[in-house]
């Protein structure tokens, strides 16, 4: 049953009370006019809460922003959104089209640095989140006293002699809450077997990302992935003034699950909601994804954290991980399924009641 406007209300009531659920929530399809983005097709979702998405169909269905009674909960990069038709497969092309976002996607057969091996080449991050969806379809439906916000449609990665995967992805919401779940399902519809590397680029901006900001991970361990990294074990999870001269840290997690399977990793930024706290927290299923990356950049511009659960546990791309015997792959008529959730939580109950349940996190194997 929705709450909304302080009162749980059942279907029944919200109907007698509106004359279209849009008033209160809903789903808008939309289509940017404007630069790089023009003929973009869309999705601005609202739950009524005050949490409100942006689904873009022409960039693989990711998230290009999202907020919270008006508070920002994602970074924009300096390339903002733009068309597929610019996708830029060069060495350093994945710049030029990053939009950064709640969720960048980066797969499907490679993710990390660019490179080239026996099955092929690839640019940074892999192609998927630069390919338009097809077969898009957006509905609001009731389930008994639940008003369920739903966005589905199917990716496809393929060319001639080489990867045909298809991903199928669908979005929901609830009228009346704070979190957005998300299902994929990738399929090998070809005839051989395939790479298959996926990573969910979560990008959470200013304000939530403050001097004062922290995150939190259910993990057994935390590794640095370079020497610099190394300089900012100590201070991984927090956040910090921007910093021109700052330089990429990214480290890497073994999730581990908490009592109801899922393994969390949560951003707090106590100084927001009138000191009350916010915090933004993304689960996921250490079953599916096994790997967790947090990338720390504090430069100007680029001040960022980043939240990436995986399914292969290097960061340092295709080949690297065919070198440590850990590149997963996908066979013909396999089907890979990958569960996430984002849920703004506020105040400091709420709040400590989650980093509690994080600390205790079993931490052996």
């Amino acid at each position: 049953m929705p709450r909304l406007f302080g009162r749980h209300l059942t279907q029944a009531e919200i109907v007698a009370r509106t004359g279209r659920i849009s008033q209160l929530g809903g789903i808008r399809p939309l289509r940017y006019d404007d630069g790089r983005a023009r003929d973009v097709r869309a999705f601005d979702v609202r739950t009524g809460t005050g949490l409100q998405f942006t689904c873009v169909a022409d960039r693989a269905l990711d998230i290009v922003s999202a907020e919270y009674r008006g508070i920002p909960l994602a970074w924009q990069a300096p390339a903002g959104l733009a068309a597929p038709a610019y996708y830029d497969g060069a060495q350093g092309g994945f710049a030029r089209s990053f939009f950064g976002g709640l969720l960048t996607t980066c797969g499907l057969t490679a993710f990390g640095p660019p490179g080239e091996d026996q099955w092929g080449e690839w640019g940074q991050h892999g192609r998927i989140n630069q390919l338009p969806s097809e077969e898009v379809s957006s509905r609001t439906r009731w389930e008994d006293d639940s008003c369920i916000l739903e966005i589905s449609g199917t990716v496809r990665e393929t060319r001639l002699f080489g990867e045909d995967l298809r991903l199928e992805r669908t979005w929901r919401a609830q009228l009346g809450s704070n979190r957005i779940e998300l299902v994929d399902r990738v399929i090998n519809d070809g005839s051989g077997s395939s790479p298959h590397m996926i990573l969910y680029h979560c990008n959470i901006g200013f304000p939530l990302l403050a001097e004062d900001s922290r995150v939190y991970v259910s993990h057994r361990s935390v590794v640095p992935r370079d020497a610099e990294a190394r300089k900012g074990l100590d201070h991984w999870d927090r956040g910090g003034r921007p910093d021109a001269e700052f330089a990429e840290q990214v480290f890497t997690h073994e999730p581990v699950a908490l009592d109801d399977g899922w393994a969390v990793a949560a951003m707090v930024a106590p100084h927001l909601n009138d000191e009350r706290g916010l915090a933004l927290v993304i689960r996921f299923r250490p079953e599916e994804l096994p790997a967790l990356f947090t990338w720390r950049m504090l430069g100007v511009k680029t001040y960022v954290m980043g939240i990436e659960p995986a399914n292969c546990p290097t960061i340092l791309g295709r080949v690297a991980a065919a070198q440590q015997g850990v590149m997963p792959f996908i066979e013909p008529g396999e089907v890979r399924t990958y569960r996430l959730s984002f849920e703004v939580l506020e105040g400091r109950d709420e709040i400590d009641a989650l980093v509690n349940a994080i600390g205790r996190a079993p931490v052996t194997p």
